[in-house]
């Protein structure tokens, strides 16, 4: 039996079950981090500003501060209840600042659904469309003896702001918005063209990729600690976009080591 469907049904049907998995990864996500990650320490980030859109659980918080210590954070996570975790969790620390919105490319407030499998609560899968919050779920193959009747959705209501709103001037911009990030990046897209940070987006449509390389940046995967042109396969979460100045970064850095 494939352990991982097995694992699912678990924390779904085992009270409690899922509550001591996500506990147990998130003290991991401090140590143990996505390899895409690492090429921060590509970029002279310095005591400059990460935007983390879709922070969840704090993981990715965790690794950029470990890359890049002196950096300042700011976490957008719309689920209440993941916010409410995070700033328990970053509340004392002055460099990580938590805002409990979803981005868009407007102002409006907006419905966002968070689906829950028995006792799981799904909070990591949570969207602004039902179809995309259950689209993983409701896939049988991902659960052992899957019962639809298990699966359920909550509804809350959550500000909707624009990126461009908030006037920062990021060296870095991680997106993982469940489906979300074309229209988050048009409402940042004052901010990306102004300031030109580098981009971290999960796994991105080719309509992001699209408009991304309008506005002057190109995909790019970080394997064994080397960029390779292109969308990073499916053993990675995240593609990086990288504009012409970032790449000057990178040769000028191969210039010092040499």
């Amino acid at each position: 039996m494939n352990l991982k469907p097995f694992a699912r049904y678990v924390y779904g049907n085992v009270p409690g079950a899922a509550a001591v998995r996500f506990a147990v990864k998130d003290i991991m996500a401090s140590r143990v981090r996505k390899p895409e990650f690492d090429a921060v320490t590509k970029f002279d980030i310095g005591d400059g500003l990460i935007i983390d859109v879709g922070a969840n659980r704090g993981q990715s918080i965790a690794a950029f501060k470990a890359l890049s210590p002196r950096s300042r954070v700011i976490a957008f996570e719309p689920e209440p209840r993941s916010a409410k975790q995070l700033d328990a969790r970053y509340g004392k620390d002055r460099s990580v600042e938590i805002e409990t919105c979803a981005l868009g490319d407007k102002q409006d407030t907006i419905t966002f659904f968070v689906p829950s499998y028995g006792y799981w609560n799904c909070d990591g899968m949570a969207a602004t469309s039902n179809a995309e919050a259950t689209a993983w779920l409701n896939d049988p193959t991902r659960m052992f003896r899957f019962d639809k009747r298990k699966l359920s959705v909550k509804e809350e209501s959550v500000a909707l702001r624009t990126l461009d709103s908030y006037e920062l001037h990021p060296r870095l911009l991680k997106l993982h918005a469940q489906g979300a990030e074309l229209a988050i990046l048009l409402g940042a897209k004052e901010t990306v063209l102004k300031h030109c940070p580098l981009l971290m987006c999960a796994f991105p449509k080719s309509e992001v990729t699209a408009i991304l390389r309008k506005w002057g940046y190109s995909p790019y995967s970080y394997v064994r600690s080397h960029f390779q042109s292109g969308i990073s396969d499916s053993r990675f979460t995240f593609t990086w976009f990288l504009a012409s100045s970032h790449l000057a970064q990178l040769q000028d850095q191969k210039r010092r080591i040499r």
